[in-house]
This record gives C-alpha cells, sequence and structure tokens, in this order.
C-alpha cells in the first residue's frame, strides 16, 4: 500500500470499524449456507488494501479485507490466480519495469506476510497447442519456492459452451486442488486471471466426489442501494474508465423485486454464466440456486456503512478529479486514450448535479 494513495480525512462520513463486522458476518452467513462443502469467494478488487475505497469513503479503514481474512483465517485456504497468457507475454501491471512473475511473487508473498496463510497458485487458460516452455519454467520456479501450483487448460467454447465445460475434457480435464477448509479465498494480480472459472472448475470437480460446494463475489463498489448517479458510484466509473466498465441497474434482481439494486457491467454479464454453468453441477438443495440476481450472489455492505452523505460525496468528487488527472498524465505522455479524460468530464458534470441539487457545499474541508 502507498501512503500516498491514502487521504487523512479528519472529517468522516463512514463507519470503518461497522463494515468489518457486517462483511465478516455476511461471509460467515454464506459459508454456512454451503455447509456440506466450501464457499469459494472471489475477491474483487485489491486483495488486501483498499486505497480507492480510503479515498471516497472518509473513514474507510485501508485494510479493512485484511483484516476481515485475518479474522478468517483459521477456515480459509487462498487460492491465487494467473493467466497463462500473461505468463507468456509478460504482462506489465505497473509502470515499474517489473516482470510479470516478480510481481506475481511479491503479491504472494505480501499474501504470506500479512495473513500467515500460503497461497495455492493456479495457472488458468493453458493452451496445450502453444509454446508450454515459459509456463513450465514458471511453475517449476514456483514449486522450487515450495509453492503448490495447478494447471487448468483452455476450453473451447468457454463460458457458453456449457456441454463442453462440463465434461471430462472440460472442467473434468483440470488440476483438482485439494483443500480442506470451508472458505476458499479467489484472487490474482489483475483482471482476467481466471477466478471465475478456477471457482467454478472447483465446484465441478468437488460435485464429482460428492462436495457440494457454491460461489460468491466479495464486492465493495458499485455501492447496491446508492442510486445509479450517486458520486459513489460515478467515482467508481471513473475509476474504470481505461477498462471501459460502467454502472447498471441489475436488471435481474429489478425483475425479482420490482426494485433497484446497482451492480456494474461485467458481474451483470457474468452472472448467466455463472447460474447456466453452476445449475448444470450442483444439487438441488445447493444454495446457489437461490441467486436470482448479480445483487443475491455478491456480499457487499459498504452502503450501509455511510454515516454522511456530504462526506462521502464530496471526497468523491475529489477522487474524479484525481482520476482525471492521472489519466491526462498518460495520455500527455502520448499513451492511453483522450476520451478516458471526456468522461471523466462526463462524470464530474453529473457528480455536481448531484452535490448541488442535494446543496452540499463542493469546497467543504474534509481534510
Amino acid at each position: 500500500m502507498n501512503s500516498t494513495d491514502i487521504v487523512n480525512y479528519k472529517k468522516k462520513g463512514f463507519d470503518g470499524e461497522k463494515y468489518i463486522t457486517l462483511q465478516k458476518q455476511h461471509i460467515l452467513e454464506r459459508i454456512e449456507k454451503f455447509s456440506k462443502g466450501r464457499l469459494y469467494l472471489e475477491i474483487g478488487g485489491k486483495f488486501l488494501y483498499d486505497t480507492h475505497a480510503a479515498r471516497v469513503f472518509p473513514g474507510f479503514i485501508p485494510d479493512s479485507k485484511k483484516r476481515i481474512f485475518a479474522a478468517l483465517k483459521d477456515k480459509a485456504e487462498v487460492l491465487f490466480c494467473v493467466n497463462a497468457n500473461d505468463i507468456i507475454h509478460d504482462r506489465q501491471l505497473t509502470n515499474q519495469d517489473i516482470d510479470y512473475k516478480t510481481q506475481v511473487q511479491n503479491a504472494i508473498k505480501r499474501i504470506e506476510i500479512e495473513l500467515g496463510i500460503k497461497p495455492h497458485i493456479v495457472i488458468n487458460n493453458i493452451d496445450v497447442q502453444t509454446s508450454f516452455d515459459k509456463i513450465l519454467e514458471f511453475e517449476q520456479d514456483f514449486q522450487r519456492k515450495n509453492y503448490r501450483v495447478w494447471e487448468r487448460y483452455k476450453i473451447t467454447g468457454y463460458p457458453h459452451n456449457t456441454k463442453s465445460i462440463l465434461s471430462e475434457s472440460g472442467f473434468g480435464n483440470d488440476d483438482h486442488i485439494p483443500l480442506t477448509k470451508n472458505l476458499i479465498l479467489v484472487t490474482g494480480p489483475a483482471s482476467n486471471s481466471g477466478k471465475m472459472s478456477t471457482c467454478l472448475g472447483q465446484i465441478y470437480n468437488d460435485h464429482q466426489i460428492d462436495i457440494e460446494s457454491g460461489y460468491a463475489k466479495y464486492e465493495t463498489f458499485p455501492v447496491r442501494n446508492l442510486p445509479l448517479e450517486h458520486p459513489i458510484n460515478l467515482a467508481y466509473e471513473a475509476a474504470t474508465v481505461d477498462i471501459w466498465d460502467y454502472n447498471m441497474v441489475d436488471p435481474y434482481y429489478l425483475k425479482d423485486t420490482g426494485k433497484e439494486s446497482i451492480n456494474y457491467n461485467r458481474d451483470v454479464e457474468a452472472f448467466e454464466i455463472v447460474t447456466s454453468i453452476a445449475k448444470g453441477i450442483i444439487s438441488k438443495d445447493n444454495f446457489m440456486w437461490t441467486y436470482s440476481s448479480p445483487t443475491a450472489m455478491g456480499i457487499s455492505t459498504s452502503g450501509f456503512c455511510i454515516t454522511n452523505d456530504e462526506m462521502v460525496s464530496v471526497a468523491s468528487l475529489q477522487e474524479i478529479r484525481r482520476r482525471r488527472g492521472r489519466y491526462q498524465e498518460v495520455v500527455d505522455r502520448g499513451e492511453g486514450d483522450v476520451q478516458w479524460i471526456e468522461k471523466c468530464n462526463e462524470i464530474e458534470t453529473k457528480c455536481l448535479e448531484y452535490i448541488k441539487a442535494k446543496g452540499y457545499d463542493e469546497n467543504i474541508k474534509l481534510d
């Protein structure tokens, strides 16, 4: 965690301790729903520290996830997912000149130090028809460091060809990772690491030996019980314009309950995949059959811990402007896309409209 990414707010708008208590409680409740197996909990966002949340929620404790997971560590194991293509192409995850393997090693070591849990490493999307040398070198390097490394393979037609996925040549061809705990925290160094596929593949292979496991998603943003154009949700959208993510009303939840809940495009898109695959695996009494929406599938309590809407709204406005400044630096270097700046300008306008409509002071001092 970079201390320069944290704002030391004097005024608070969020109850950080309540959030830790609520989120931990909801995770424990979800574990109980899968008492005949394991809960594979995909972690959205950063695994241990959330500096974005700390900036938009004055009062949010940056290492909330670390505290929650540390309190649950006796029940937990960690799967750290990497994409085979990222190994082959040496994907750069930061602006620093650090190779992909070193970045993965640093992230795993931090988990070990902070939580006292040695992660399993899961290599996803291996294509046996491509050069395997770099994959094998990566795998053996971590094995020499006493890590257990598992292989999962590219499946033709994934994620829509359910018949192919749920077969011996699909998930059945992957390593079945032997686990003993009730809570499996599934993370990775970046997007597209294969976290969801790993969860579903494990559920499939658990089911083959009569272990009825399930899946859930740990999310902080967007905040589901706030309006789509609330500054908090707008700030999250500003943070993801470079990957063109966007917030939306959860259409499944709206149809099921008649009420609005805010989610984001990739989780809404993933929901149908998760449920169609899962329902081809699990027994009818598995709790996953009750998931009627991405909202129901997720574990997200941040919206219940806001104590001052003006504080979080103004902090979010400042974050939108901060993000735009970061994108501008990238564009000025001849990288990135000027549309990122244009999108942030649109988002800022919406944020200011909300603040003015509420009669809030956009210039209020928070630090």
